[in-house]
């Protein structure tokens, strides 16, 4: 499991690793960089990482209970069979808040509108429930909704208050803001797709300036 587990990393980091983020000019905070328009192309590879990101923390965080209930029958099995969890409420709500909190910074580092950051977050959530724990169990109706809602309005909060952070003075409270908002920390990129038609060969020119 294990040596797979690596592999699996391995990949990740060599096909999605250029595409992690996009900082924003300078020292401009989040709340302040302008809504740019995308590509499919970009959408696609946003989506990707965080989807790729979903599967590498569970399969590091739920080894025993992929290696005891996990099989490829349940994962297309499964998405077919939504139901209600037996989870209880605060573990719901503060599991989900927190891992939708880092779907939602994410796409707001990437440039997203605070409701494109609410919609690509309750489409990752959608992919966590139905491409990836279903490994394991059924799609909890509770997460669909839960995560993206509580992340939402918990992701927002923490833009805020990191950006009020790293404003200070004080490097132990910027350093608060970073802990906040982690994507702060990330490069900046732009990335360009173009398709190239010539003669009987098709193919796409990549453009990567950072």
């Amino acid at each position: 499991m294990r040596s797979w587990f690596k592999l699996f990393i391995s990949m990740v980091l060599v096909v999605l690793g250029p595409q992690v983020g996009k900082a924003q000019q300078g020292d401009a905070l989040p709340e302040e960089a302008p809504v740019q328009e995308r590509s499919a192309l970009e959408y696609t590879l946003n989506f990707s990482t965080v989807y790729a990101a979903q599967w590498a923390v569970y399969l590091v965080t739920q080894e025993d209970t992929i290696r005891d209930h996990g099989s490829w029958d349940n994962f297309f099995h499964y998405p077919f069979h939504p139901g209600f969890d037996k989870d209880s409420f605060d573990y719901n709500l503060f599991k989900h808040a927190w891992s939708g909190q880092y779907y939602y910074l994410f796409y707001r580092y990437r440039g997203y509108s605070e409701v494109e950051a609410f919609t690509w977050t309750f489409l990752s959530s959608l992919a966590f429930e139905f491409a990836v724990e279903t490994y394991t169990e059924k799609p909890s109706i509770q997460d669909i909704y839960q995560t993206p809602i509580y992340g939402t309005l918990v992701g927002m909060g923490f833009e805020r208050l990191s950006a009020y952070f790293r404003s200070s003075e004080s490097i132990f409270v910027r350093a608060l803001g970073v802990v906040l908002n982690p994507f702060t920390l990330l490069p900046q990129y732009d990335l360009a797709a173009m398709p190239v038609i010539k003669d009987e060969t098709v193919g796409v020119s990549v453009l990567w300036r950072y």
